[in-house]
């Protein structure tokens, strides 16, 4: 029954987030402030155009992602909330963005002579677990690849940044966007209740 109650709790955490940033009434803005407080730019939402590029899970689909959005037509933005850390995960925003490329291109420019611009990714992992984790790392596909030469340089890497969410730990993005810092202080008070 723990089992089940952990992973209830862990599927309402990601529903709440995925709604405050993607779903809900207010989605745009939350998520526009939440890339200002990121970048430390001051994008507008009512002139910025952004444009949900999910993958949805359905029954023949295993890869399914919480938040991913196109701003401008330029860049992906792709954020995974976790209760858990899982070092798997620039592994897995590999899957997610090239399946979000296969969305938003051209299918037929993938073969034409010119090249094909496509938008800037960009990986983060907001993390409200319990398990003691700094306020900022950064994880990379290459961690994962089996080393044949310690020296050698990969020629694919995907950098995660992971976002320690947790009240305690103060992580400047949270005084920088109130949706987010919002939605932390709520799940501080689920997690002792």
């Amino acid at each position: 029954m723990l089992v089940s109650q952990n992973a209830t709790r862990r599927n309402y955490k990601d529903s709440v987030f995925v709604d405050l940033f993607a779903h809900d009434i207010s989605a745009k803005e939350n998520f526009i402030s939440l890339y200002n407080a990121l970048h430390g730019t001051n994008l507008d939402a009512d002139t910025t155009e952004i444009q949900p590029v999910m993958l949805e899970k359905v029954l023949y689909m295993k890869y399914y992602n919480d938040v991913a959005m196109l701003i401008d037509g330029k860049i992906v933005v792709m954020i995974e909330h976790q209760s858990t850390i899982n070092e798997n995960m620039p592994f897995r925003f590999l899957e997610y963005i090239a399946r979000i490329y296969e969305k938003i291109v051209n299918p037929k420019e993938k073969f034409e002579r010119k090249l094909v611009k496509i938008p800037v990714p960009e990986f983060y992992v907001f993390y409200n677990g319990k398990e003691d984790f700094p306020s900022e790392s950064e994880m990379k596909l290459s961690d994962a690849f089996i080393k044949l030469d310690e020296n050698k340089n990969f020629p694919l890497e995907i950098s995660v940044k992971v976002i320690n969410i947790n009240v305690d730990k103060e992580n400047p993005v949270l005084n920088r966007c109130e949706a987010l810092k919002e939605y932390s202080e709520f799940m501080e008070q689920v997690k002792f209740n």
